[in-house]
């Protein structure tokens, strides 16, 4: 068994796959992004590949990822790749938590540095189903032409797709990058004209023009005229015991784990800290939107055991996906409640503070 020791695990192989957790949140998506790869999204071998899928599905892939569980093999099911947390926006119920950082305290990474993120991760798992390149706004990223290529080439990357909220529009470059990619799925670009106060002018005609006439696979984040978000609730530490804050992830398991590079950890004054990559000097993936976001306005100590550490072994992948109990879960409202509709994407003028 390669690279795989169950001594520092938190349970020895086997028991990872009777772990309910762990199921839910490894093995089943495994099998449905793996069903979807299979599927094909482009071209008339889609046709022939769909039957094939649903065997595949039905009478593999179960066993297929299981054993490979008892083979040390690490398979990421989802990854959202956060390449900043800047944004042409700062809608008040942003599930990224965008409407809380302080110019000062902004994350923004390199291509150098995610390129050594991603290199550290290759190092310990097998492949990744489904790569989702996010942001604040990820059009801001200036090199991220650049990065669609690289990601193209990376074996262990399945497949990856782009979300971006309508407000820049998409270099020539980069429409030559998607288009090229045999990896690329798909943009999504969200629609933002039922906010009822946004400023800032959509480019969404012109990004939707480009994309037809590149022929790169879009879908339109809409939901009609009656389309409303719904409230995700204040973020601020609830001090709850452990108990409820892990009943409150089994209410949420949220399954958009998150990357963020080690780049540009900032202390309270808005100074890069001297021991900002000493939890993790790679950088670090995180169980939600929410928890790598709250890892940059709170700092990685607050967090520590949330997170895997990219230089970590092997089997911490597998503690993660096993595991229910997450510090980030108590800043959350109460996901057993019920939550309001409210308008899409109510822009603020003022900066959130992670209190009451």
């Amino acid at each position: 068994m390669e690279d795989f020791n169950d001594k520092n695990c938190l349970y020895p192989p086997h028991k990872y796959l009777q772990n309910a957790v762990f199921k839910e949140r490894y093995i089943k998506p495994n099998i449905s992004w793996r069903a979807s790869y299979l599927n094909g999204k482009r071209g008339i071998s889609r046709v022939f590949r769909i039957p094939f899928a649903s065997l595949m599905k039905k009478f593999f892939l179960k066993s297929y990822f299981e054993k490979r569980v008892l083979q040390g093999k690490v398979d990421l099911p989802y990854l959202e790749l956060v390449l900043t947390t800047k944004c042409t926006m700062r809608c008040e119920s942003c599930n990224n938590l965008m409407q809380y950082f302080e110019p000062q305290k902004q994350y923004a990474s390199t291509l150098q540095g995610l390129k050594e993120s991603l290199e550290a991760l290759f190092k310990r798992v097998d492949s990744i189903q489904r790569l989702r390149i996010i942001g604040g706004e990820p059009l801001l990223f200036k090199e991220l032409p650049e990065l669609v290529e690289y990601l193209e080439q990376q074996d262990k990357i399945y497949t990856f797709s782009l979300v971006s909220n309508g407000t820049v529009d998409f270099s020539d470059d980069l429409l030559k990058a998607l288009k090229h990619s045999s990896k690329f799925r798909k943009v999504t670009i969200s629609d933002y004209s039922l906010s009822p106060n946004l400023k800032i002018k959509r480019e969404q005609e012109s990004i939707l023009r480009n994309l037809k006439l590149y022929k790169i696979p879009f879908s339109l984040d809409s939901s009609g005229e009656n389309a409303k978000w719904t409230d995700p609730g204040k973020i601020y530490k609830r001090n709850r015991s452990k108990e409820k804050i892990i009943e409150n992830f089994h209410f949420c398991k949220m399954p958009c784990v998150s990357l963020m590079s080690a780049e540009g950890i900032r202390n309270e004054e808005g100074k890069l800290k001297e021991n900002a990559h000493a939890l993790a000097p790679k950088g670090a993936i995180f169980v939600c939107p929410v928890a790598s976001s709250l890892s940059r306005l709170k700092g990685l100590e607050e967090f520590e055991g949330d997170f895997i550490n990219l230089e970590d072994e092997k089997q911490r992948f597998f503690d993660f996906y096993a595991q229910d109990f997450f510090k980030a879960c108590d800043y959350c409202h109460d996901w057993s409640k019920p939550r309001k509709q409210i308008p899409i994407a109510i822009q603020s003028d003022t900066i959130f503070k992670l209190e009451p």
